[in-house]
Formats: C-alpha cells, sequence, structure tokens
C-alpha cells in the first residue's frame, strides 16, 4: 500500500530517546504520523528493539548486501557511517511512499509543516533542502559564514524528497559509498558538501521558511516569541515548524548547546521563548531517557578481538577496498578474525601513504610558497610523493587539487 508522506531518521542506539522525542513530537503535529527509525548500528531485524509508536528498521533494509554494510562500518566512523546511507534509505522508502522526509534524531516539531509538500511539489527535481543561513551573517557572530565554507550550505539535518529525486539519490549515493569523509583537506564534510553540488544539477529547492530548521547557529536571525498556539518568528511573525538541537543536555535545559556558546545571553532568560522550548523539549526527552535501558556499545569501534579500529586503519581499508573489495577481510565477523589481524599487520604502508598525504596537503595549503620552492628545487622527489601519497587513486585517493 503506497503512503503519501514517510518520515524518517537514521541513528545509533545511544540516541534512541532523541528520536523517540522527535517521533513524540510528529505524532502531535502530524496527524499521528510514524517515524521509521533505522539504526545503523543493528544488522538484523530480530536484534531490533520493540518500541511503541515508531518503526526500528535495521540496515537490512538497505539495497546493498550484509558483507558492504559491514565494509562501510570499517571505512566510515560513527558520524561518518549514519550519513553515507542516507540516500539508500530514502530511496527504499520511496518504494512505498510518494514522498520521504528525513529528519535528525534531535529534531522537534512544534507546529505543523503546513508548507512542506507544496514547497517539494514546486521543487523541478522533487528536493527540498534547508540552508543554514537566510541572511548574510554580521561578523560578530559566534558561527559566521566562512564556517559554512567549511561544512556546506545547507543543513542536512532536514531533507525532503519525493520519486522525481531518485536520480538525485543515486548520484548522492555514488558519492557517499567511499567519500562521506569529515575530510577539510578534501573539502569533505560527510554528506553535506556534495549537495551543495547536488542542490545545483538536480534542481533543488531551497526551503526559505524561517520555521524550519532553526538552532543555536541561525536563531540569531530567526527571534522566537512565545504565544498561545507555540512559537513565532518575531521579526516576520511564520511559525516555527522545526528546531534543530545541537549537544543538548536534558539535565541543564537552561542551555541552548553544550557545544557552542550562544552570542546573546538574552536568549536564554528565564521568560524567553527559547528557555521555555528547552525545557519542554527537556521534559519529554528525560522521561525517554529514564525509561529506556542504557544502550549497548558501537558495535564497530572495535573488531571481534577488541581491538579499537583508528581513523588511519580505517582509511587503509578504504584505499584498499577500491580494487580488492572481495578478498578482504572483515573485522567484525569472528570467522574473519585471523585475516583480519594478518592484513592489519600489513597496513602500515598504506597508513604512511595517507599520513604522507594528508602532510603533502597541509604543507601545500599551509605553507604555499615554501611548498612551491620545494618543489622546483627537488621535482623529481615532490612529484613522486605526490603522485604516490597524495591523490594517485582516483576517487580513492586524499590528493588533487
Amino acid at each position: 500500500m503506497t503512503t503519501a508522506v514517510s518520515y524518517c531518521t537514521i541513528l545509533t542506539s545511544n540516541y534512541l530517546p532523541k528520536a523517540l522525542t522527535l517521533a513524540e513530537s510528529l505524532r502531535r503535529h502530524e496527524n499521528g504520523a510514524r517515524l521509521q527509525i533505522l539504526l545503523s548500528d543493528i544488522r538484523h531485524d530480530a536484534d531490533l528493539p520493540t518500541l511503541d509508536g515508531v518503526d526500528c528498521l535495521s540496515t537490512s533494509v538497505l539495497e546493498i548486501s550484509e558483507r558492504e554494510v559491514l565494509q562501510l562500518a570499517t571505512i566510515y566512523d560513527l558520524v561518518e557511517m549514519a550519513t553515507a546511507v542516507k540516500p539508500l534509505f530514502l530511496k527504499a522508502l520511496l518504494d512505498d511512499a510518494e514522498a520521504a522526509i528525513y529528519l535528525d534524531p534531535d529534531t522537534f516539531l512544534t507546529a505543523p509543516m503546513d508548507e512542506l509538500l507544496p514547497e517539494l511539489a514546486a521543487s523541478e527535481g522533487g528536493i527540498a533542502l534547508t540552508p543554514h543561513f537566510l541572511e548574510p551573517v554580521p561578523a560578530d557572530a559566534a558561527i559566521g559564514e566562512a564556517h559554512m565554507l567549511a561544512v556546506g550550505v545547507f543543513n542536512l539535518g532536514f531533507c525532503a524528497v519525493d520519486r522525481r529525486a531518485v536520480p538525485f539519490l543515486d548520484w548522492w549515493w555514488g558519492h557517499l559509498r567511499t567519500e562521506c569523509l569529515v575530510e577539510p583537506l578534501s573539502g569533505l564534510f560527510v554528506d553535506q558538501k556534495w549537495i551543495d553540488l547536488g542542490s545545483t544539477l538536480f534542481n533543488a529547492r531551497s526551503l526559505r521558511h524561517t520555521g524550519y530548521n532553526v538552532g543555536v547557529g541561525n536563531l540569531r536571525e530567526r527571534p522566537l516569541v512565545k504565544d498561545d498556539k507555540g512559537y513565532v518568528n518575531s521579526t516576520n511573525g511564520e511559525r516555527l515548524r522545526l528546531f534543530h538541537f545541537h549537544a543538548f543536555d536534558s539535565r541543564r535545559p537552561e542551555r541552548l548547546s553544550m557545544r557552542f556558546d550562544h552570542s546573546s545571553e538574552e536568549v536564554l532568560d528565564e521568560d524567553s521563548a527559547i528557555y521555555a522550548l528547552c525545557h519542554e523539549y527537556a521534559e519529554i526527552l528525560s522521561g525517554f531517557e529514564r525509561a529506556l535501558p542504557p544502550p549497548p556499545p558501537y558495535p564497530y569501534f572495535e573488531d571481534t578481538r577488541g581491538k579499537r579500529i583508528s581513523r588511519r586503519v580505517r582509511r587503509a581499508y578504504r584505499m584498499e577496498l577500491a580494487t580488492r573489495a572481495a578478498s578482504l577481510p572483515v573485522p567484525f565477523l569472528a570467522e574473519e578474525a585471523g585475516a583480519w589481524k594478518r592484513w592489519r599487520r600489513r597496513t602500515w604502508k598504506s597508513k604512511l601513504r595517507s599520513f604522507v598525504g594528508d602532510s603533502a596537503k597541509s604543507v601545500r595549503w599551509v605553507l604555499p610558497e615554501e611548498y612551491d620552492r620545494t618543489k622546483k628545487r627537488f621535482p623529481k622527489l615532490t612529484g613522486k610523493v605526490s603522485s604516490k601519497y597524495a591523490g594517485g587513486d582516483g576517487a580513492w585517493g586524499y590528493g588533487g587539487d
């Protein structure tokens, strides 16, 4: 049976209280809508928790094999893994829904998203996105425009697509399958920077309503007041629809974020709308935190022998995966533990390669004149380093411009 809209989120088990808080707000404001929760740290349906009011899904719902899932979990850390599978999850949901709306687990609805489906329908490509900012940012802002150059124009804590967006989702997955990285030197920030390009290539619509994806970063341009219907932008009267909490601690509801110091102390005054919103959110969230058992540890931090998988090992695995995916052992299968241990012992060359590549790129950007002088003085040496360590393996490399 085809449904009109599917609402979804992706998370690991430790974020379940936040996802259930989102689900509660979704039920309240979207006619009892049910949240689809993809748990990126659970492979088998038999291991899923049974929770009222939501549908918990394992990575088996994705259109890739279990081995491919484990290979993703090897090349990526927790955040990279959860964001990499986003286009696959959205595409899977579109098999049974006309539209799919992704919401980060730490978002919170405060009113029906009345404008969303009309905005999505008006999009040429069947894609609706929310920019971090809709106005120029003052120079003294805590989070400025230069930061957006590093993390991307759009905040992918929200994304809406319909079936016209399938070519876009295929393109997006084509990159995120191997390039969903936090790699500032390569100009990458998980799934977000790719959307700077994809939004143009696939005619995405920029949702310019100031009530969507409001958070600590853009609250300065979207001041809130509270009325008898909820929360509203005091400058233009637009109703707050979706608030995005970042590093929120339900034990400290007077703090909007534990990661950022807000630029205006007045915002968290006890009589302010944002203070009321934080307490409203904390009350629901803390209830789920108390009700749920402690989460299990992330299963992809360590191999089956309990050895932590470092970033360098993950990058080495990623580089080899390009040419020998079928023969590489997986660190999360006990029957491949011996093969994984032998492979890991041989990774020193690959780890050195990535280290030298990253170092060369750092020198090139931080000390460009010195780099150029060295290149002119030792052309053979620098040429060899550049080709061998800093970008000689195409999309899987660490170099290039």
